[in-house]
């Protein structure tokens, strides 16, 4: 593989290859993220589209990055975000079984999986529900697997109001199951 300093290097140089070398390995992992935020197939692809040219405009002006990967992250996450903002109050597009094959990479028995999808739309569903806000930090913590510190700094925010937005969504999601296990035992 490509070193990441090399390939903004050269496309800093004008190479437009050297820019699809160094974005292309983060596609999936950046679609995944927005589709998650923005909930839509067709608003992600528009916050890949504007993360990529807001990108490449910052490599072709010499913006110093360090480590790509995670400023690109960090671009589509905000790009998703304020698209989201720009829609106003958020819609449901997508049934939430079309979202699994994005976030899951796990591979199971088929009863397992059958189970396990259930399970997952409907964690899914709750996760859903929650404010944005809430909604990120799930989805970068658990979908994403990044560390508290990378979040914070993804989002520039404190490490604190991570772990702070990270329990209150726990809570909210405890609160949901409680409340329909109550609703089914009547």
């Amino acid at each position: 593989m490509h070193d990441e300093q090399h390939l903004l290097a050269q496309c800093r140089q004008g190479n437009k290859d050297a820019f699809y070398l160094l974005v292309s390995p983060h596609l999936t992992k950046a679609y995944r993220l927005a589709f998650t935020i923005l909930r839509s197939h067709h608003d992600a692809e528009d916050a890949i589209q504007n993360s990529l040219l807001e990108a490449y405009r910052a490599i072709s002006e010499d913006k110093e990055i360090h480590h790509f990967s995670s400023w690109f992250y960090r671009l589509v996450t905000h790009r998703a975000i304020d698209l989201a903002r720009k829609l106003g109050k958020e819609r449901q597009y997508t049934e939430i079984s079309d979202m699994l094959p994005f976030l899951s990479n796990s591979h199971h028995l088929p009863v397992d999986e059958v189970i396990n999808k259930e399970e997952e739309q409907e964690l899914l569903a709750h996760i859903l529900k929650l404010d944005m806000k809430y909604r990120v930090i799930l989805v970068l913590y658990y979908y994403q697997n990044m560390k508290i510190s990378e979040i914070a700094e993804l989002l520039q925010i404190k490490e604190g109001t991570v772990k702070s937005r990270l329990f209150q969504a726990r809570n909210l999601l405890y609160q949901y199951f409680q409340k329909e296990r109550k609703e089914e035992l009547r």
